[in-house]
Parts: structure tokens; C-alpha cells; sequence
């Protein structure tokens, strides 16, 4: 009679069996809360800032709109960079006072004006942060200008007559658009002159970036006009950025 071999095997150790308990719950744990750990939290985003066009010595401003997503609610600090030499002013767009914070529920916003007296084109930082949340944005600031000077830059007219001169325009860094021109008289800065008047020929012309125009400036002075010295001014807009230039000649009266 043959014996049939029998195979013991060794039990399980209670240690092993739990260590695989608790490593199935911890991988059941971890598909459960692997979505939520891995989706963004709260958040906010910044808008608004554009390439900005400056006139020298003038002042530009845009609005910085910042929006919740995720339900963000909080307080965010916004600061600007700027190179030296321009000047930069965070300002609530309300009431225009100095304004750097913003308590966020859904949207918020700040005016960013800048100013500089320099032509260039040069680079503003926005920094907006709140807690450990920080956003970077920076947008081209390009300052530009109009030039104008006159052949002759004095005038010496006779009652009763009337004298010329040419403007020459320039464009300055890019500075391109219509431009609209005018003409005043004074007796001095405050007043205008009795019996004088100018004109130019033409009243407006297109500009072309980096481009250059020519008009003629006349100025008539009358008998009975009693100054000896006058002012005249004459005025360049450009309607589409609202910017002025002026350029002020002597007139001396004989």
C-alpha cells in the first residue's frame, strides 16, 4: 500500500495579512482623494494690460481688472515695476486715491497711471499676490512725441501787415495719426492780443510713423493792435490719443 504525500503548508502570519488590509485601504484611499488633491485650488487672474502709448512729459493710465475663479475670496496686494525715470500710481477708479489692495469677492479693479518724460519704449511689471498666490504680468510702455519748430522762431511785422513762417513737424518714436492744427494770439499768457490774428495752412495732416510735414503759419497784426510784443501758439492735437503740442513764437510789432 503506497502513502499518498501530503504538503503542509505554513499558515499565514497575522502580521502580513494586516499589513495587505491596510494597504488595500490605503490604496482605495488614495483613488478617492487622488482627484481632489491634484485639482487647482482658488485662484485669480489679471487682465488689462495692454501695450501703452505715452506722450513725453504726458500721463497714460489702463485699468487692471482682477477676477476670482474657484471661489477665491481674499486680499490681494498689487505693486508695479517700472525703470527709472518713469512714474508709476496705483489709484482707486473710483475717488482716484492712492489704492494698492484689493478685497476680492468676484472681480476687482485698480487704475495703473504711468508717466514719463523720456522717448523709448520701455517694460511695467504688475505683481498681484495674495498669500502664497502670486501673478506676474508685464506689458510695453512706448513713449513718444512731436516735434515742431519754425523758420524763422521770430517775427517782426509792421502794422497793417502781415508775415510768415514755416512749421516743420516730426514724428518721434512712432508717433503716427491726424493731427490737427490751430493758432493763437496773445498779448501776453493770459490775454488775448487786440487787433492780431494767425492761421495755418493746412489745418491738419496724416502723420506717418518716423514721418515729417511742413505748414505755413500767417499772422496779420492790424493798425490798431497797441502791443509792440505778441505770442502767438500753435497747437498740434492728435484727436485719437487726445495728446496737445504747442510751439510759441515772438511776434515784435513795428
Amino acid at each position: 500500500m503506497k502513502s499518498i504525500p501530503v504538503n503542509w503548508r505554513r499558515p499565514v502570519p497575522l502580521w502580513v495579512l494586516l499589513i495587505g488590509i491596510l494597504a488595500t485601504a490605503s490604496a482605495t484611499a488614495g483613488i478617492i482623494l487622488l482627484p481632489s488633491i491634484l485639482s487647482p485650488g482658488p485662484d485669480f487672474i489679471m487682465s488689462g494690460l495692454h501695450p501703452m502709448y505715452v506722450q513725453a512729459s504726458g500721463v497714460n493710465q489702463t485699468l487692471i481688472t482682477i477676477q476670482a475663479i474657484r471661489n477665491f475670496t481674499g486680499i490681494i496686494t498689487v505693486t508695479a515695476w517700472s525703470p527709472p525715470g518713469m512714474g508709476t500710481a496705483l489709484l482707486d477708479p473710483q475717488t482716484y486715491g492712492a489704492k494698492d489692495q484689493i478685497l476680492l469677492g468676484k472681480t476687482g479693479s485698480l487704475s495703473l497711471n504711468v508717466q514719463d518724460r523720456e522717448v523709448g519704449t520701455f517694460t511695467v511689471t504688475v505683481i498681484a499676490s495674495s498669500g502664497a498666490i502670486s501673478h506676474t504680468a508685464s506689458f510695453p510702455v512706448i513713449v513718444q512725441n512731436l516735434t515742431m519748430t519754425s523758420s524763422p522762431s521770430s517775427l517782426t511785422i509792421t502794422r497793417g501787415s502781415s508775415g510768415t513762417t514755416e512749421i516743420n513737424l516730426s514724428s518721434v518714436n512712432g508717433l503716427s495719426g491726424n493731427v490737427s492744427l490751430g493758432t493763437t494770439v496773445w498779448e501776453n499768457y493770459y490775454i488775448h492780443a487786440y487787433d492780431a490774428n494767425a492761421s495755418v495752412n493746412p489745418m491738419s495732416m496724416i502723420l506717418s510713423s518716423g514721418g515729417a510735414g511742413k505748414i505755413t503759419l500767417t499772422i496779420s497784426v492790424g493798425q490798431s493792435e497797441p502791443n509792440s510784443l505778441l505770442r502767438v501758439v500753435v497747437s498740434a492735437s492728435m484727436v485719437r490719443q487726445l495728446w496737445n503740442f504747442n510751439l510759441t513764437l515772438q511776434v515784435n510789432v513795428v
